[in-house]
């Protein structure tokens, strides 16, 4: 990973891939100590919801080791993956002191690398516009994300991509229902982007102007989605009286968050912290932490 969106691109496909299988961002090929963006192994029992993460999940049917260029690679970047996915290879097969199936390498390309798809005998695959093979034996696939349809299936890959297909992405992203599993995914991480921006002009001059451009936009995002939150708790503490009107909308938020009902002790740290923090700071947590880390944030007494 190589720029400031090297956190974004390793989780925004390693959170969907997780719900499929084993999925880990910090892997490394041991012969060079390089470390993979995200080294995936798919759960069998849980096929059926790979199946819902459309071409990621096409793509995640097997051991796959995902490689995510938001600059367009050249030739000599592609041999370095290749090199990490043959050194990969050769100590998983020293761990299983027995032969291993070769596995995928994956390259998510944010646009045409040219010198790459000429060079190595890529063909696009005629199913699947944006995705291009070589020849079988070599295991390596590329994923050029500007050309990818703009459909759901494609929407997390779509984030990863640069300029008017990231910008496109993530309208479409704040455009999709409250409960949609891409947003659980994918907010937390632009949430990041956000604070990762400089507050001071100054300091923000020195940024890529496309980088500035895409995270401010982010950062409106949420500062709406932060809006809706706080209308939200308005509206039932009217019906329900002010304070315990808050403390229930704060609860059913953190619900739906988590995917499951808050325990006793959990609605009462909810409660006390209500209290102490503000209705700034449960906006941001909400809004930032994934459902693991959210549930951590609630069991934690010393969190803030």
């Amino acid at each position: 990973m190589r720029s400031r969106f090297d956190a974004f691109g390793k989780n925004v496909p390693r959170e969907p891939l997780t719900r499929a299988g084993d999925a880990d961002p910090e892997v490394e090929a041991t012969a060079a100590s390089q470390t993979m963006d995200v080294w995936y192994v798919p759960d069998p029992a849980r096929a059926a919801l790979r199946a819902e993460l459309g071409l990621l999940g096409e793509l995640a049917a097997e051991p796959c080791q995902y490689e995510l260029f938001h600059d367009t690679p050249g030739p000599g970047e592609l041999r370095a993956c290749v090199r990490k996915q043959l050194h990969w290879h050769q100590e998983l097969e020293r761990r299983a002191a027995a032969e291993v199936s070769y596995h995928r390498l994956c390259i998510l390309s944010s646009g045409r690398p040219t010198a790459v798809l000429d060079a190595f005998g890529f063909q696009p695959d005629p199913a699947r516009p944006g995705l291009y093979r070589t020849a079988p034996g070599w295991r390596v696939d590329v994923v050029v994300i500007s050309e990818l349809p703009r459909t759901r299936e494609t929407l997390l890959l779509r984030l990863l991509g640069a300029g008017a297909v990231l910008h496109d992405a993530i309208r479409e992203l704040a455009a999709l229902p409250d409960d949609a599993w891409e947003r659980s995914i994918a907010l937390p991480w632009l949430a990041r982007l956000c604070f990762e921006l400089p507050p001071h002009a100054s300091t923000r001059a020195a940024l890529d102007p496309e980088e500035e451009e895409i995270v401010t936009e982010a950062q409106q995002w949420f500062e709406q989605l932060k809006q809706s939150l706080r209308d939200e708790a308005r509206r039932e503490a009217l019906q329900e009286g002010l304070k315990e009107g808050q403390l229930g909308t704060r609860a059913r938020q953190f619900e739906k968050k988590l995917g499951r009902p808050l325990a006793d002790a959990e609605r009462s740290v909810l409660a006390e912290r209500c209290d102490r923090l503000g209705p700034d700071r449960l906006d941001d947590v909400l809004l930032e932490l994934p459902a693991g880390a959210l549930a951590a944030w609630l069991a934690d007494p010393a969190a803030r």
